[in-house]
């Protein structure tokens, strides 16, 4: 059977022994599959067979479980691997357990337009504490700097959503920084964030940029206002300007993504004294294994 034909068919069968017993069973059915790697394989497949983040059947409890197991089973594997010294098989586990760790975080997030779905506490922390261990996992991965990016930014999200506004701030800065050192030849000096607002500019410098601007807003910082709309008409520039598909692709979501961020958490007539985010208590600090 082809490659596409029996990921298929794996799906169809995730499918169908979620339908019967939600991420419990997904979990027990995994941990049955004799083969290790197949056992990573249908932890990948698992997320894509969820219902769709719209749908009233999608529970983040079964989100958390699915990936939790799958993130445990990828640590077993690589220590296994360490013990046998396959190097190269260990760091492929890990990179295994980042990315479901990368994927939970950003399936918890509140900024998917459209996902109007509650999250409770508990589904917040678990994404923060899926946000951080990526950025330890990247850090040892060597992963690139747009890569470890992604998972600063969605720590910023969580802190956020969470409540605590200036480690969301340090989190999107820190994005931005590894965007800007991204798309900087290791011979220049890094350009100014400003310099690099523009359309047809990077996308994740632009996104980060506005989520940045959010979180000073917020704070109480009135360049954040300005900071988030210069994001804005960055990526609206692109809409109306690009001629290259991807690229508007990319600028129509950040935008998107941007405006719905602060509708959620601001509202456009709100300043920050009437935004729904009040100070909280501090989450816990997770360890990262």
């Amino acid at each position: 059977m082809a490659g596409d034909d029996l990921d298929q068919a794996h799906r169809d069968k995730l499918r169908s022994v979620f339908e019967e017993g939600g991420g419990a069973k997904v979990v027990a059915f995994i941990q049955g599959t004799p083969d290790p790697e197949l056992r990573r394989k249908l932890y990948t497949l698992a997320r894509q067979v969820l219902p769709q983040r719209t749908d009233a059947k999608r529970t983040f409890d079964d989100v958390i479980r699915i990936a939790r197991a799958g993130i445990a089973e990828g640590l077993r594997q690589a220590e296994l691997a360490r013990a046998k010294s396959h190097t190269d098989e260990a760091r492929e586990c890990i990179d295994f357990a980042n990315r479901v760790s990368y994927n939970l975080a950003a399936d918890l997030a509140e900024c998917w337009p459209g996902d109007e779905a509650r999250r409770e506490r508990r589904h917040l922390e678990a994404g923060l504490r899926a946000a951080y261990d990526c950025i330890v996992w990247r850090q040892e991965l060597g992963k690139p700097p747009d890569r470890r990016a992604m998972a600063h930014w969605a720590a910023g999200m969580h802190q956020l959503s969470l409540g605590n506004l200036v480690e969301a701030l340090f989190g999107f800065e820190a994005a931005l920084g590894l965007s800007l050192q991204a798309t900087t030849p290791p011979t220049t000096s890094e350009p100014k964030p400003e310099a690099c607002i523009k359309p047809g500019g990077d996308f994740g410098v632009i996104l980060y940029y506005g989520y940045a601007g959010i979180a000073r807003h917020l704070i109480g910082d009135a360049s954040g206002s300005r900071q988030f709309e210069q994001a804005c008409a960055a990526f609206e520039g692109t809409t109306r300007t690009s001629k290259d598909e991807e690229a508007l692709e990319d600028a129509t979501f950040g935008l998107d993504q941007l405006r719905w961020v602060e509708r959620k958490f601001r509202g456009p007539s709100q300043s920050p004294s009437t935004s729904r985010i009040r100070p909280a208590t501090r989450p816990a600090a997770f360890p990262s294994p």
